[in-house]
């Protein structure tokens, strides 16, 4: 909860600077991602870290950006992406896959003159649960104890995103080449009572390369 309030404080921050500056660049637009996401398994009662390898995944994203004539601004993104991890279990590989409506709200910024320019933004994003496989799994590993509670876990989730690279910009046309980090605060399981079998802290981390386009407007167009 006390991550959650610095995101609140954070959020607030990035709008109330945008309102500093006069609005000058609309633009929309949408990205293509290649997603690496892993989950970090801990647990504190009986001090293991429990092995996952990677889990990668595409998805699309619509894309909002306002920028003042200084470069710097707000960028909004919605897009559906699937979060996992691959594991062993009983020998054989399970993947597990969790799909969310992922919204972050950025504050961006643009460096340099010409058409060539570098980016970086930063700033919170949510996480609502739309599906998951683990209904699945377990159909077919009755066995497996570390899996989605409907009733126990959180289908909410909340966390930071970090991006930077590098914006071809022609106009009425711009185009991004970005490397993101996006880091969950909370965790997937919501452990009631503590166990040596369901780990204790669980918490996503994706890696993002992503190519964007985006459509501009001048203030004077809307």
């Amino acid at each position: 909860m006390k991550n959650f309030n610095y995101l609140l404080i954070i959020t607030f921050l990035i709008f109330y600077s945008f309102k500093l500056f006069s609005q000058n660049t609309i633009s929309v637009g949408f990205s293509s991602t290649l997603n690496n996401s892993n989950i970090n398994f801990y647990n504190n009662f009986f001090p293991q870290n429990l092995r996952t390898d990677p889990f990668s995944s595409e998805n699309f994203s619509f894309i909002a950006e306002l920028k003042n004539t200084k470069s710097t601004g707000i960028r909004i993104e919605t897009s559906s992406i699937l979060k996992g991890w691959k594991e062993n279990f009983n020998s054989q590989i399970l993947i597990n896959n969790y799909r969310y409506l992922n919204i972050p709200v950025m504050m961006t910024t643009y460096f340099g003159e010409r058409a060539l320019k570098v980016n970086f933004s930063v700033g919170p994003y949510v996480d609502f649960l739309l599906n998951n496989n683990s209904l699945s799994i377990s159909d077919s590993y009755p066995d497996k104890e570390i899996l989605f509670d409907s009733n126990r876990d959180n289908d909410f989730g909340y966390g930071l995103k970090a991006s930077s690279g590098f914006s071809l910009d022609y106009k009425k046309h711009t185009f991004l080449f970005l490397v993101s980090y996006l880091y969950n605060f909370d965790n997937l399981i919501d452990v009631e009572d503590k166990t040596i079998s369901i780990p204790d802290i669980s918490n996503f981390r994706t890696l993002q390369l992503s190519l964007v386009y985006l459509f501009n407007f001048s203030k004077d167009e809307i």
